[in-house]
């Protein structure tokens, strides 16, 4: 789903024009550049985790919270609040969810000796996740007149 697929749920021009607003809105709350650039880093964190080049204390039952990150925080908050009716916006939370499950689990199947296992998720649906909450994120940037 992109952002044409987001409109064209809407039959009016003006429908459209509130959506576009609410995204503007929305995303007053989140510097939207800052969270693809997050999200994008976190590969690198767990490719440099997994070659065992880090520092970081990674521990699964903490990345698994959805909330807690900057972008978590605002899905839960300003985001649901003013685009919680819509389909993409839906689409984004679940996503998004789906990606700190999917980064706790390549640190719990490391952390359990299963290293192939861990670089197989990271380089499968791992990635594929990421890249869903990167494209929602930038569908939502492009709305907003951002991008």
């Amino acid at each position: 789903m992109g952002i044409f697929d987001f409109l064209k749920g809407f039959g009016s021009k003006a429908e459209q024009d509130k959506a576009r607003e609410d995204v503007s809105a929305a995303l007053i709350a989140l510097d939207i550049d800052v969270a693809i650039g997050a999200h994008q880093n976190w590969k690198n964190r767990l490719i440099s985790y997994l070659e065992g080049q880090s520092t970081e204390d990674l521990r699964p039952e903490v990345i698994c919270h959805d909330d807690r990150c900057d972008l978590g925080k605002w899905i839960h908050s300003d985001g649901q609040r003013q685009l919680g009716k819509y389909s993409m916006f839906a689409e984004l939370r679940a996503t998004h969810k789906m990606f700190h499950q999917q980064a706790s689990s390549v640190v719990a199947l490391h952390q359990a000796g299963k290293k192939e296992a861990a670089q197989w998720l990271l380089d499968g649906e791992y990635s594929k996740t990421s890249a869903k909450v990167v494209g929602r994120l930038m569908d939502l940037k492009a709305l907003s007149g951002g991008g």
